[in-house]
């Protein structure tokens, strides 16, 4: 049978129907085409009149890595070196004759004021201070730990050392009995009970640090 003039019709409008889904469809394509060349030429400006940045390292990495260096031998336990200046209140650099050389302080930890990691923790601050009070600028005696199991240098490359004031006093101490740091036990030393025994001592009569601490146990 011949189609019917309706039949005919209806075939010429689904036809057109088709042709004109397709021409949209082709317009959809292109236009997002369109918009993925654009923004990819945007990204290609801004990337090309933006200067790279550098990575931001925290206070005590970028002085680490522009100002102290490993030694290839360790100082001398007795010899005197400068405090060329205090990361925190348990991490200073010295002066030797190899450069500057970052040491961390046997047996005591502060809370954290350079930390890349971590906010600055309570009573930070003031043990920074404190330390560079005591030790920046001055020449101090290194002493080690007189335990040969005892590493001379620590994981992160820094020098493990007491430090001897120069009025004879030893630092560590000096900071535990004033509240400003803890005695760090994580690692057995030779001075741990004396240090633990003065942080107790500290505690008990809310020295430093401690003072708050107590106050704040005490109201909750």
């Amino acid at each position: 049978m011949r189609p019917t003039a309706l039949e005919r019709m209806n075939s010429r409008i689904s036809h057109v129907i088709v042709l004109i889904l397709a021409v949209l469809a082709a317009g959809v394509v292109f236009s997002v085409l369109q918009v993925i060349s654009l923004n990819d030429r945007i990204q290609k400006l801004e990337n090309s009149a933006t200067p790279r940045q550098e990575p931001i390292l925290s206070d005590s990495q970028s002085y680490v890595h522009s100002n102290s260096t490993k030694p290839s031998t360790a100082p001398q336990d007795g010899t005197k070196h400068q405090v060329s200046r205090v990361v925190d209140g348990d991490t200073v650099v010295l002066d030797t004759d190899d450069g500057g050389v970052k040491t961390r302080i046997i047996g005591i930890d502060t809370p954290e004021t350079v930390h890349p990691s971590k906010p600055v923790e309570y009573w930070g601050p003031e043990a920074s201070a404190r330390a560079k009070e005591l030790l920046e600028g001055k020449t101090v005696k290194i002493h080690y730990d007189p335990d040969p199991a005892h590493d001379t240098w620590d994981k992160y490359g820094r020098l493990l050392v007491y430090l001897e004031l120069p009025d004879g006093r030893d630092f560590g101490l000096v900071m535990i009995r004033e509240g400003y740091a803890k005695a760090y036990t994580k690692y057995s030393f030779s001075r741990q009970e004396l240090y633990v025994s003065e942080m107790n001592r500290a505690i008990k009569a809310g020295v430093g640090m401690w003072d708050e601490l107590l106050i704040t146990a005490n109201l909750n």
